[in-house]
């Protein structure tokens, strides 16, 4: 019998990197014969060059790893919402396409993979009789942990719950404050979704993590336990299986990376947002201040702002303002030409992260780019902008102690604060321990991740 699997990914790198990744292991570790990968998105060709022209080209010639792209028109969706929100929507009105495409397949898929934000399509699984159905976390453990226990709890329990701010007590994690983790005017608004996403998880076989024990030792023994998380989860086993990342390319071309080679060991921080994060134009002009007034060399990619909106930039909703260079300070390039390097829109992120002139990283604290920066041993400056970025900041924080952290609480964060906090990463003793602790880190996760790709195919789907 062949194994075939058979990986959904909603909108966004986000959660295409992960699925894809994953998808690589399977066949290459795991023992699949063949994988097919579908990604859902808004706009085919923008997602095929996020995903870069190697994994595109190694696609082609590899008839056992075959990237499928499933477009949805959102010219009619109300693009208002919370991301949460707005994607899952899109995972909701691209399930026909899902099971047509799926039923198209030549070989029948054996194993059935979504992310969690699209845990509505596990029905195609049960309707086209797959025998295995999994979810594909791509964030944290701790968010898995937050999404099941809130489907736990009724809606008074839970709105109560947002009008004191009281601690979160999930069962087994380190208590944490709520607004420390979300913003609760959001979550109000996402609970439904939450909560539905919750139920449906504990319908699958078992659950992907894109995390590791090193980097969430007491939430993932939690889901080990069954008088903790273990119970919340009706016996659904978890996977550790990260960090899933994608690896650099060390012969990729970009003026980036040609200015990171003039640059000293550790001197440069690296400024950038994800690809779907979007500051406003007064951040803008108050970032810019402030990486000039440090001094320190940095490497920034600027993207158009938006006013009402930090994810514009996932569907686009930015791209259609003017120049974004025009955003910045005037005479800043011309001033900053020595120590600075401003690219607009794109750049290699992982090739970036891993090269020796990198020192620090601003980041709005994306799953992704968080394992990316560990994996290749730099601190954080954490800056969240929507979604679970919040938690994850926290965990980078306050958990890991692996970066600063911005106040983002009163909107606009102040030139003197960014100041501060890049200083207190790049050049003080605090920054040393940031770096020395993040360092560890990278070695425990190079070691976890090894382990993961001996563990045999039946460990994860009962194959007999």
């Amino acid at each position: 019998m062949e194994f075939h699997g058979a990986l959904v990914a909603s909108p966004g790198m986000g959660h295409a990197v992960p699925v894809l990744e994953l998808g690589k292991r399977l066949l290459s570790h795991h023992g699949f014969d063949r994988v097919t990968v579908f990604l859902v998105t808004d706009d085919v060709s923008r997602s095929k060059s996020l995903i870069g022209k190697t994994l595109m080209e190694k696609e082609e010639e590899d008839t056992k790893f075959v990237i499928r792209f499933i477009q949805l028109d959102v010219s009619g969706q109300d693009l208002t919402g919370s991301l949460l929100t707005k994607l899952a929507e899109m995972m909701r009105k691209a399930i026909p396409q899902i099971r047509s495409a799926v039923m198209d397949l030549e070989l029948k898929p054996s194993v059935f993979v979504v992310d969690l934000l699209g845990t509505e399509a596990l029905v195609v699984a049960k309707e086209l009789e797959i025998t295995k159905k999994h979810v594909l976390v791509t964030t944290s453990a701790w968010f898995l942990a937050f999404t099941v226990y809130m489907a736990s709890l009724d809606k008074e329990t839970l709105y109560k719950h947002l009008s004191i701010n009281r601690a979160l007590l999930i069962p087994g994690c380190t208590p944490v404050k709520f607004d420390r983790v979300q913003d609760p005017s959001n979550y109000v608004r996402e609970l439904t979704e939450t909560q539905r996403i919750g139920l449906e998880v504990v319908t699958a076989d078992g659950v992907f993590v894109n995390t590791c024990h090193s980097l969430e030792p007491v939430t993932i023994s939690s889901f080990l336990d069954q008088e903790n998380l273990g119970r919340v989860m009706r016996g659904v086993p978890v996977y550790p299986v990260g960090p899933l990342v994608r690896p650099a390319e060390p012969d990729l071309k970009h003026e980036m990376l040609d200015w990171l080679d003039l640059q000293p060991k550790e001197s440069v921080v690296y400024v950038s947002f994800g690809s779907g994060g979007a500051l406003t134009a007064e951040q803008t002009m108050e970032l810019a201040s402030g990486l000039e007034m440090t001094g320190f060399r940095f490497a920034w990619v600027v993207r158009p702002p938006a006013e009402d909106d930090p994810s514009a930039s996932m569907f686009d909703k930015a791209t259609n303002q003017t120049e974004p260079l025009d955003f910045l300070p005037y005479g800043f390039l011309d001033r900053t030409k020595d120590i600075g390097l401003v690219v607009k829109t794109w750049a290699p992120q992982e090739e970036i992260l891993a090269h020796e002139a990198t020192g620090g990283f601003v980041s709005h604290c994306g799953w992704n780019s968080v394992l990316e920066s560990i994996v290749n041993g730099v601190p954080m400056i954490a800056w969240p902008l929507y979604s679970e970025q919040k938690m994850n900041a926290w965990l980078v924080s306050e958990e890991l102690k692996i970066a600063a952290r911005v106040d983002v609480g009163n909107g606009v964060v102040k030139k003197e604060e960014i100041v501060e906090v890049v200083k207190k990463v790049m050049d003080e003793e605090e920054g040393k321990e940031m770096r020395k602790n993040v360092k560890e880190l990278k070695k425990k996760t190079a070691e976890e991740a090894v382990k993961n790709l001996s563990t045999p195919q039946a460990a994860y789907f009962n194959h007999n």
